[in-house]
């Protein structure tokens, strides 16, 4: 391991560890089943037409066949489970017609997406059962991992883990022209980690899957990829492109491979990163993304392996191995990944840049639990502040996610974040008794009422209650939420 490398992870672990994390590093075990292919996302087919790309969703039930003893139903996105890959270009209007055909409301959430705030899918957007909403904006951001799922309050957790998620991602030119595997479902893959819904947990395949020590009556839970556990991959290029979603709702992850090869991590949620890094592990807590690319020699064989801390920092007992990648004896010549990915981020923080506390605790923040109705935080158009997430817990993980921008790590307990997570991000690991500082500039639009949530992204702690909203107000108007209601239009009906 280089001297870059070790002292990247001694940054890591000294952030982590004093913060009680709770760290197991993986085996080399190898497993017993892995004879199902790896499911890849569709891309959603889509109309383009005076520069709007036009998609249809249909949210509805069925059954999936997980390997136990019965299909269970489920539900997805134009299929029984899952949701297909909606793909957009930077520049581009898009449309997407939303039917929600469950026999329930719910909402979609477009996570990542610098939507406004009428168009962003969260709680105040509810789509009723049997109605279809229609969302539309210009897609005005870089090249990005993103996805989408619902946001209905109190209900997102129930309602992702019966499979209601799928990825969205941006393509722009500027990324396009680095010569970056892009080859969908051949050597630029989603990886989806998820949960299995709770009637598998409660069922035979539990038997085979990764012990847990969860606490408080939960059951324990199964990580599929893409749907489904110990599935294959056939690698046919040198180089693949891994995009790397945690879309569980309450499970932090330590990503790596069973040989422990290295793989180069290239962007996070906001888009590519300056250069590129070289690890061996990489973490996700909830809701996070990032794209790695990992090489391949002919006849390789090896699994993406898993270690789970759930939001009570308990980890599990041993490593899942989730997908193994099985290369040919041939490969397709590698795309490479240059030294220089995307411009440096230059940014100085100013000595009066205003700052925002966030205190977090329990199921609440600043020690109030989410109102519909209230406004918690009020922001100008196109300021920039400092918003400081404490988590006050001793134990307990949460993370931070915004809606309708990207942020800047800029320290984690005053020190220096490692470098794939010092860029554009839109969610991040708050540990126990844990201060990270972010810098967050807001679009120059006031979205009129119409509130972006903040909250943790371990989706049981959001839907108790950890949960916030602020607006954008025009330069000059009143920061005081006390000036301000929610709009009296806000429903999907607009």
């Amino acid at each position: 391991m280089s001297s870059s490398r070790v002292a990247l992870f001694a940054v890591l672990a000294a952030i982590f560890l004093s913060a009680g994390v709770l760290f197991l590093w993986p085996s080399t075990g190898v497993g017993s089943s892995f004879n199902e292919p790896l499911n890849i996302p569709e891309e959603a087919p889509s109309s383009f037409e005076s520069s709007t790309r036009s998609f249809n969703l249909n949210l509805q039930t069925g059954k999936t066949d997980f390997g136990a003893a019965r299909s269970i139903t489920t539900w997805g996105v134009n299929g029984a489970y899952l949701a297909p890959t909606l793909r957009v270009n930077k520049g581009e209007n898009v449309l997407i017609n939303v039917s929600n055909n469950l026999s329930e409301d719910t909402t979609m959430h477009w996570h990542g997406l610098h939507a406004p705030a009428e168009m962003d899918g969260g709680p105040h957007q509810p789509i009723v059962s049997g109605d279809t909403w229609s969302p539309g904006w210009l897609v005005d951001q870089r090249a990005s991992t993103n996805w989408y799922h619902p946001h209905l309050h109190g209900e997102s957790a129930a309602q992702v883990k019966m499979g209601l998620l799928g990825m969205f991602i941006v393509d722009d030119p500027a990324e396009a022209s680095l010569g970056l595997p892009n080859a969908y479902g051949t050597n630029d893959i989603p990886v989806i980690f998820h949960d299995a819904p709770d009637e598998v947990s409660r069922g035979n395949i539990v038997q085979e899957a990764i012990r847990s020590v969860f606490q408080r009556g939960r059951p324990p839970t199964v990580t599929l990829v893409n749907g489904g556990r110990e599935t294959f991959f056939e690698v046919t290029t040198q180089a693949v492109r891994l995009r790397l979603l945690n879309g569980t709702i309450d499970d932090y992850l330590e990503i790596s491979f069973a040989d422990g090869r290295e793989f180069e991590v290239i962007a996070s949620e906001g888009g590519l990163l300056p250069q590129p890094e070289t690890l061996t592990s990489l973490s996700l807590s909830p809701g996070e993304r990032y794209e790695v690319v990992v090489k391949f020699s002919p006849n390789d064989l090896t699994r993406l392996s898993s270690l789970k801390t759930n939001s009570d920092n308990q980890a599990a007992e041993k490593v899942e191995e989730l997908v193994e990648f099985r290369a040919s004896s041939s490969l397709d010549e590698q795309s490479s990944v240059p030294a220089k990915l995307s411009d440096s981020e230059s940014f100085k923080v100013a000595a009066d840049t205003p700052v925002r506390t966030f205190d977090m605790s329990d199921v609440s923040i600043n020690g109030m639990e989410m109102d519909m109705m209230r406004i918690d935080q009020v922001v100008a158009a196109g300021s920039t502040e400092i918003w400081s997430i404490r988590n006050l817990d001793q134990r307990t993980l949460h993370n931070f996610h915004v809606h309708g921008v990207s942020f800047t790590v800029l320290d984690i307990d005053g020190r220096q974040p490692p470098a794939y997570m010092a860029t554009k991000k839109d969610t991040v690991l708050i540990p126990p008794s844990t201060e990270v500082n972010l810098l967050v500039t807001f679009p120059n639009v006031s979205n009129d009422g119409w509130p972006y949530m903040f909250h943790c992204h371990f989706l049981r702690h959001e839907g108790r209650g950890m949960m916030g909203q602020y607006l954008i107000v025009e330069k000059g108007a009143s920061l005081d939420p006390a000036d301000h209601v929610i709009s009296t239009m806000a429903g999907h009906n607009h």
